[in-house]
């Protein structure tokens, strides 16, 4: 978290040496670009301070640091939320970009396209406060049925994407 925040008061979020990698060098003074990594690092600096958060709970208050629900399951939903939001937000600036200087282009991606990994991660770990007696049943059963029920209403294809009937 500390690198994450730090990069960012020098000004050199450190997700600007991968997105170099990705992107031509003509953009790497775009003040977009420079944009989309400060809040692509932020992301980053949010995800890690939410896991040391949890990781000190589980530590300091439940003198547990193999606990479940704060070594494990807290801090593996951010870190998937942080990935996720690494590869949907540049396909948004992209999208927006594009549609600004009235280019053709891909349509800006769903938010719904982000929360899917997230989303998915709740059966499984629905699963697992079954399989390891990590809470109440109905938490398990709950979060089992959200899981299903939200990856479900979140693959509907929007009303911008007729559905093709292909399946895809």
């Amino acid at each position: 978290m500390v690198i994450a925040l730090g990069s960012m008061a020098v000004k050199v979020p450190f997700t600007l040496q991968y997105a170099r990698e990705q992107v031509p060098r003509e953009f790497w003074d775009n003040p977009r670009f420079l944009r989309t990594n400060y809040r692509i690092t932020g992301a980053w600096g949010a995800a890690f301070g939410v896991a040391a958060i949890a990781g000190a709970y589980g530590d300091l208050a439940l003198h547990d640091a193999n606990n479940l629900w704060t070594g494990w399951i807290i801090q593996i939903a951010a870190i998937i939320v942080a990935l996720r939001f690494t590869r949907w937000y540049p396909e948004v600036v992209r999208a927006r970009s594009l549609r600004e200087r009235g280019l053709p282009g891909p349509p800006e991606p769903p938010l719904s396209s982000m929360l899917l990994p997230p989303a998915g991660y709740l059966t499984p770990v629905g699963i697992v406060v079954l399989a390891f007696n990590a809470g109440p049943t109905w938490l398990g059963i709950v979060l089992i049925a959200a899981g299903v029920l939200l990856v479900k209403s979140l693959n509907r294809p929007s009303a911008a994407e007729p559905d093709t009937g292909d399946g895809a």
